[in-house]
């Protein structure tokens, strides 16, 4: 894919997100241009010392203006203005990567690590160290039914242009700080998904090598969410869950009054 063509549709992705009116002229969203897109993007990255890359990420999702109780725990929301009541099941959808899997899930030996299947979706997950399972137990209290562990970027790429056809419009999406650094662009950028994005930690990808190789196999690595970030994030859902609870009742009291 040329530079031109990625300069275009990041253009844009830009108006249409000014003016909400043109995603309803617009023609959906093309997956397999939009893979290619996030290929390019990944491919030539810079190959900078990891630490250029966190600046050059910490500008764009213009962190000085993230509260600063998210940014420490590893939570950062896409706009910095984002309101995590708006999730729910009719309009939400999160994702986790496969390197997130401990070593030992009961899925690995059928499966392969590097799936997108989990247990925890359905709520059968009984392993207590896996934090992809913690984590999609706590999207579930924003409403959150619709989830996809990341196999390849290519596959989740698809799904999520599945999704937004669908009507799907935010996103809670973990991922390393190499990976939010392309990704960006086209889930938020292209696709127009708004959310939260989740860091994680452990042994993350830090170059551009690191990452394709572990796009294509397992190389082993193993990644987790720190328990500060899942519980500043579960704290986020309970209060989201209250204030909209507190909304519909009121809703419900009004609508019983007027009658």
């Amino acid at each position: 894919m040329k530079a031109e063509e990625v300069t275009v549709l990041s253009s844009e992705s830009r108006k249409r997100n000014k003016c909400g009116c043109d995603q309803h002229k617009s023609p959906p969203p093309d997956a397999a241009k939009l893979a290619m897109v996030s290929d390019y993007l990944k491919r030539t990255l810079s190959e900078r010392p990891y630490a250029f890359i966190l600046e050059s990420l910490s500008e764009r999702l213009e962190m000085g203006k993230v509260e600063g109780s998210l940014n420490s725990v590893g939570l950062i929301p896409a706009p910095v203005n984002f309101d995590p009541k708006v999730l729910n099941g009719d309009n939400s959808v999160a994702f986790a990567p496969y390197c997130c899997k401990p070593f030992d899930c009961p899925m690995n030996e059928d499966k392969g690590r590097k799936c997108n299947c989990c247990q925890a979706v359905s709520d059968k997950c009984e392993h207590t160290q896996c934090t992809i399972g913690q984590f999609i137990k706590i999207a579930k209290k924003f409403g959150i039914k619709e989830f996809y562990v990341i196999d390849t970027d290519t596959d989740l790429i698809k799904w999520l242009t599945k999704k937004r056809e669908e009507g799907y419009t935010y996103a809670v999406g973990v991922a390393c700080e190499f990976a939010v650094s392309y990704a960006f662009e086209v889930i938020h950028g292209q696709l127009g998904f708004d959310g939260l994005i989740v860091i994680i930690n452990g042994d993350k990808c830090r170059s551009k090598t690191d990452y394709a190789e572990s796009d294509l196999t397992d190389k082993g690595r193993l990644t987790f969410i720190d328990e500060w970030t899942l519980m500043a994030l579960e704290e986020l859902a309970n209060h989201a869950a209250e204030e909209n609870h507190a909304a519909k009742a009121n809703s419900n009291g009004s609508a019983a009054t007027d009658k």
